[in-house]
């Protein structure tokens, strides 16, 4: 919704809820409750964007095996190994095929 719509909305609520005219301090009051509703939908729309699922990145999924694999001590070649062997299941293996093997693993 954009500025002229709220000022639009704010308008109709105006004639609506107060027919007579709006008093100074019912003024304040309405901008007060604007102000809050605004940051209100504000720290929503943040919380919703930060909880929303991630898209899928192999960049991202080969830095999660990099980073399992230098925990568990494994050396530089091995993980060269294993990033090439990502690579050719990357370009073999789809999203589902890969899920339902894990899902299917014992690990």
């Amino acid at each position: 919704m954009n500025n002229v719509s709220f000022v639009k909305t704010r308008i109709d609520l105006e004639r609506k809820h107060f027919p007579q005219g709006v008093a100074p301090d019912a003024i304040r009051l309405l901008d007060d409750v604007e102000q809050l509703l605004s940051k209100a939908y504000q720290a929503g729309l943040k919380a919703a964007e930060q909880s929303a699922p991630q898209p899928w990145s192999n960049q991202s999924c080969f830095g999660y095996a990099i980073m399992a694999a230098e925990r568990i001590g494994m050396g530089e070649k091995e993980i060269q190994r294993l990033v090439r062997a990502m690579h050719n299941r990357f370009d073999m293996i789809t999203l589902a095929e890969a899920a339902e093997h894990y899902r299917k693993s014992p690990y």
